[in-house]
């Protein structure tokens, strides 16, 4: 197609340049805004494994966190200028919790945070127990029958000492009816 006032489409594609925090390892040098997303997302989910490795040697695990990008428009693409990763460690038998280079003290003892997990864990079984004294359908009992099981072994795990990670806990409460 050619005629008078027709032009062909100009794409814009910029290279970014990035600053890495001092000793952070990764590629500091620029890439193309076209290719920006995939470069500050691989930089920021090698932080986060970087993170997991580190409340591994510590004896504790990664509670909540996520990956922020900081989309805007460079040229004709939507590029990632920055990125941050944040996340929450918990270290067992420690009181305090370490969040992306930050330390913020507990509010409570550990001892009491597994009191509350299994109150709210009883206070589900206590509920299921209750739907499964009215409900009338077969398939609906069974599905109540199993929800109080594995509730009730997460209670058990619980009372024996074990350590289930808060996530998991919070799943099986949200997973049930």
């Amino acid at each position: 197609m050619t005629g008078v006032g027709y032009s062909q489409p100009v794409i814009s594609n910029p290279v970014l340049g990035y600053k890495l925090d001092p000793g952070e390892p990764g590629i500091p040098s620029g890439a193309p805004a076209s290719q920006s997303i995939l470069r500050v997302l691989n930089q920021e989910i090698a932080n986060y494994l970087d993170f997991k490795k580190e409340a591994a040697e510590q004896g504790g695990f990664i509670i909540s966190g996520g990956i922020y990008l900081d989309l805007r428009k460079r040229g004709s693409f939507l590029a990632a200028v920055a990125g941050k990763t944040k996340v929450w460690i918990y270290v067992p038998k420690q009181n305090e919790r370490l969040g992306s280079g930050e330390t913020v003290r507990e509010t409570e003892q550990g001892g009491s945070d597994q009191d509350i997990r299994k109150s709210k864990i009883q206070q589900k079984i206590d509920e299921l127990y209750r739907k499964l004294a009215y409900e009338k359908d077969p398939l609906e009992r069974e599905k109540l029958s199993e929800q109080i099981i594995m509730l009730t072994m997460a209670m058990n795990a619980l009372m024996f000492g074990m350590k289930m990670p808060e996530f998991l806990i919070g799943m099986l409460l949200n997973t049930v009816v």
